[in-house]
């Protein structure tokens, strides 16, 4: 038994060795291999995961004697190390694989906004425009589930509340219409062959939004243009008109007296903008446009004319915004005999 149990003992203090230093050359191994992932054509490395920011060893105001490589985890090293590193390996800065990223395209980047009243269908926004998302506001209605607190200025609190509501999650491009789908009179003022909202968004071109930040969904110049509110107009029009009422109405929502000579715009409350536009203006302005409709003493018709030719000068563009009606088409919808 005794001859036994040394030779198991020994077999046994074989095997722990061999396992020891087996163990040892892999640890050896894996401390000579970095890590092959680059990004924008720098290697990982062996960095802190700190961010650079938060290390307080280093004088904030002391410039930098060696140019800093950004490091995957967080931290920074030094070109030189990064240099030697690699030279260690045999392998040169640039040679390893930069993996290119994707885009992340978001479904339905874009969204159709109006007011209704609670009678008024509007189900063919859904059916009709489905690639759109839509946001419609009840005007007459606070029960509704989406609803603007009074009816006042027809479809202006809806898109200012819109705007509110949303600012800081707002899709690329934002349709502003009026709850007809067609027809006529109703839709009069729908620039397509049969009054259609349907059409009509459908054939807008939502780069030429992009790159003007907004766009006027009628290209009719009238009404609206060439002059359609002259504020200081000597003698003044007979009786209360968005004319008469502008100028003052103007120092109101811009807080100035820089009331201009001339306003023009084709009407009729439709319009795209884009989001890069409607963020050009800070929060607080929508908010108090929104409380100067809300509060005014204008009546609901008075008040919406004097939004009508206010949108275009709110998003970015000058007061008279006529361009010509072929152009319109052309940029708007891709096609200069569009109407």
């Amino acid at each position: 038994m005794r001859l036994s149990y040394r030779i198991g003992t020994a077999a046994l203090l074989i095997v722990a060795i061999f396992l020891i230093k087996r163990h040892l050359d892999l640890v050896q191994d894996e401390s000579r291999v970095q890590s092959g992932w680059s990004f924008n054509g720098v290697s990982g490395g062996s960095g802190s995961s700190e961010p650079a920011a938060n290390d307080k060893s280093k004088d904030a105001n002391a410039p930098a004697s060696k140019e800093e490589l950004p490091v995957v985890g967080g931290g920074k090293k030094d070109q030189s190390a990064a240099a030697s590193a690699d030279d260690d390996d045999g392998i040169a800065l640039g040679s390893r694989p930069v993996y290119e990223t994707t885009p992340i395209i978001v479904p339905n980047d874009r969204v159709i906004v109006m007011a209704k009243l609670a009678a008024e269908d509007t189900a063919w926004v859904s059916n009709d425009l489905a690639d759109w998302r839509n946001y419609i506001y009840t005007v007459d209605d606070v029960n509704a589930a989406k609803h603007t607190p009074q009816n006042k200025g027809r479809e202006s609190l809806a898109y200012l509340q819109y705007i509110i509501e949303h600012y800081d999650d707002l899709p690329s491009t934002i349709v502003f219409i009026h709850s007809h789908r067609d027809g006529y009179p109703g839709a009069w003022h729908t620039d397509t062959m049969e009054y259609s909202n349907v059409d009509s968004i459908r054939a807008l071109q939502t780069d030429f939004v992009q790159r003007n930040g907004y766009a006027n969904l009628r290209c009719q110049l009238t009404p609206g243009c060439p002059d359609e509110i002259r504020p200081f107009r000597n003698p003044p029009q007979s009786g209360q008109t968005t004319e008469r009422v502008y100028a003052d109405a103007w120092e109101q929502l811009f807080n100035n007296t820089d009331v201009p000579e001339v306003v023009a715009v084709a009407c009729c409350s439709q319009f795209a903008v884009s989001r890069d536009q409607v963020l050009q203006r800070p929060l607080s302005d929508y908010m108090w446009f929104y409380e100067w409709v809300l509060t005014t003493p204008l009546s609901d018709k008075l008040a919406a004319g004097v939004m009508e030719y206010t949108w275009h000068i709110i998003f970015g563009q000058e007061p008279v915004y006529c361009p010509d009606s072929y152009q319109c088409y052309e940029d708007v919808y891709g096609n200069p005999y569009f109407w």
